[in-house]
């Protein structure tokens, strides 16, 4: 083994720790301020679960329970960012993943967002932020008392 083998790049490091808090931020952001739901025709308005976002598409999970889509299929994505007001963004299912969990069987999806309408515009801007927030983020460790005026 030589010493080549045994050496860390900072860079990947650094660039490990950045992507592992943009997925923190952005399940933080999904889970607890933002409403994402899919729209299938016939039964509504169904909610997912976002695994992950990027400006070439998103990845989601799906309870069987609340129905499935095929590779290839065409929906309607609705990211609320307050109780009443969301964007509509086009996808196109591009991987389905079916798994078991404590609920029960539930799909995960990775789709590509249609780059030709305006609400892909929105999808781009939300997506640098939480790429520049992730890369000047700092992790509150409790050590700073916080003072109330």
């Amino acid at each position: 083994m030589s010493d080549k083998d045994n050496l860390i790049s900072l860079s990947d490091k650094v660039k490990q720790k950045q992507d592992d808090l943009r997925r923190e931020y952005e399940r933080f952001l999904f889970n607890k301020i933002l409403g994402c739901y899919s729209v299938i025709e016939k039964l509504g308005l169904k909610p997912i679960d976002v695994v992950d976002i990027s400006k070439a598409g998103t990845s989601f999970r799906l309870s069987e329970k609340e129905g499935s889509f095929g590779v290839g299929e065409e929906l309607d994505l609705r990211f609320y960012f307050s109780n009443k007001n969301y964007v509509t963004c086009p996808v196109k299912v591009t991987r389905v993943q079916k798994s078991q969990n404590a609920f029960g069987a539930e799909f995960q999806y990775g789709c590509t967002f249609e780059t030709e309408t305006k609400a892909y515009v929105v999808i781009q801007k939300f997506v640098d932020f939480i790429e520049a927030f992730s890369e000047q983020a700092k992790e509150d460790k409790g050590g700073s008392p916080i003072l109330y005026f």
